[in-house]
């Protein structure tokens, strides 16, 4: 009897240290973390400031970015507060503390010795934060919530979608097209047409280079994981713009009534959807026909929506499209916003339904499976799955 409570014992003890402790341990982390700016040393050095009050960590991204989260979390404090304090009270440690007797100058107050740092300018601020930044895993990160910041350029949700009766849980980043300063890219890893052995690498690497916020993954490509991929490793057929180099990756294949639709940006923003490439021809003529100079372009099949009617029945789709159930990701248009959806155990057809319960007046198909990857600002919301050889990023 002794033997039996005491391997019970044991079997509770060992239920309670693997698994109780996962939320204690997210919360010890932040606890830890409290107030400080902390640095993702094994990505690409993306900064993070766990705010005190919420323990949850804000993505500072660029220096104007660090900067308006900073002051939106600042806490009001009178000039002779500020200015007579040497080491400031635990109350305030780890806070950004705005002088509203004079002109509003931020102080951040550190939180391993309460000394106040004036934070200046957009860039001066970002100095001082990394400057007194702690390093952090990117496992130890992923257990600590992240916060967002509303604003009027991005949002993000988790929905439930019932289509034909059946539920499927999808993931949507939603950019507002009117915002200004919106800066809409593809990029593509390689800068010239590839055949084989051609460049990828992970969303957030796209990501970090173009100093973007949200992105997903683009269009379809033969990865090395692929048996049948060894002699076009990482290719992909469809044409893409490259906005960095202000020119059309694969522009050769734009002719041809088999590459499918194309999703063009111009540079204010405007959407236009082309059903076959061949009504979009190329980059000289489609600026000569709109009026307009293109910002970006990405090229996959099938078409999802067309003018509001769900078209994905009338597209060319191989069995897989048709019957597997995986990640499927596409992109949408409505009412001058773009939505990027992520669906999960879903076929091609049940992302056109999403779509079209979405609302979308125009959506199109990206690659999907294990190529699915959305990032939203500074962490990923699904993937990152495959290293991708092109991107579609959006900015401020």
């Amino acid at each position: 009897m002794f033997m039996q409570k005491k391997f019970l014992l044991l079997i509770i003890l060992f239920l309670i240290i693997n698994f109780v402790p996962i939320k204690t341990e997210a919360l010890s982390l932040s606890e830890r973390f409290k107030g400080y700016i902390i640095l993702q040393v094994e990505a690409n050095g993306e900064a993070w400031y766990v705010y005190p009050n919420d323990l949850k960590r804000y993505y500072l991204g660029r220096p104007d970015d660090a900067f308006a989260i900073m002051r939106k979390f600042g806490l009001g404090a009178t000039h002779s507060f500020i200015t007579s304090q040497t080491i400031f009270p635990v109350s305030v440690s780890g806070k950004i503390l705005l002088d509203v007797e004079s002109h509003g100058e931020a102080y951040y107050i550190y939180p391993k010795d309460r000394t106040k740092h004036y934070l200046g300018r957009p860039d001066d601020a970002f100095a001082v934060m990394r400057q007194l930044s702690l390093g952090i895993t990117t496992a130890n990160l992923s257990l600590m919530p992240v916060g967002e910041i509303n604003n009027s350029f991005f949002s993000y949700e988790n929905k439930q979608i019932i289509v034909d009766g059946e539920t499927f849980a999808i993931k949507v980043a939603t950019v507002d097209l009117t915002s200004p300063n919106l800066e809409i890219i593809t990029d593509t890893a390689s800068d010239n047409n590839c055949d084989t052995d051609c460049p990828v690498k992970s969303l957030a690497d796209y990501v970090s280079a173009n100093g973007g916020s949200v992105a997903i993954n683009g269009s379809y490509f033969c990865p090395t994981d692929y048996s049948s991929c060894a002699a076009t490793k990482n290719y992909f057929f469809y044409p893409v713009y490259n906005s960095r180099l202000g020119k059309m990756i694969n522009e050769n294949q734009l002719k041809w009534p088999t590459t499918g639709p194309i999703l063009v940006f111009s540079t204010d923003n405007h959407p236009y959807f082309f059903l076959s490439t061949q009504l979009f021809k190329d980059v000289v003529t489609f600026e000569n026909t709109y009026g307009v100079k293109i910002q970006a372009a990405i090229a996959n099949k099938p078409a999802l929506i067309y003018n509001s009617v769900n078209i994905v029945n009338t597209q060319e789709l191989d069995d897989k499209q048709r019957t597997a159930k995986s990640y499927r990701s596409g992109i949408g248009i409505k009412s001058n916003k773009v939505y990027l959806v992520v669906a999960s155990s879903a076929t091609v057809i049940d992302l056109a339904g999403i779509m079209e319960s979405l609302s979308m007046e125009q959506a199109m198909n990206l690659d999907g499976g294990g190529s699915s990857a959305l990032y939203y600002q500074g962490a990923y919301k699904v993937g990152p799955g495959r290293n991708l050889p092109n991107a579609i990023i959006f900015k401020k």
